[in-house]
């Protein structure tokens, strides 16, 4: 009989770590500042976004993060 070949350092459901509550905390913080940014127009307008290809999609994520970086920094 073949052996199990294991490539990669993924784990398995089995051997999963179950996140801490540290990380809940600080994925509740996030969601908390989201919420209370979204209206302010630091981040972009919500919406859906359609692109041509993956580049155009990267284009658009870079100068959105520049422009509110920018924006930010006033």
């Amino acid at each position: 009989m073949d052996k199990e070949k294991r490539v990669g350092r993924r784990q398995s459901l089995d051997s999963a770590v179950e996140p801490g509550p540290q990380i809940m905390i600080e994925a509740d913080r996030w969601l908390k500042t989201v919420e209370k940014v979204r209206g302010t127009g630091k981040v972009c307008k919500r919406g859906l976004y359609k692109f041509e290809t993956f580049e155009e999609a990267d284009r658009w994520m870079e100068s959105m993060i520049l422009r509110s970086s920018r924006e930010s920094r006033l």
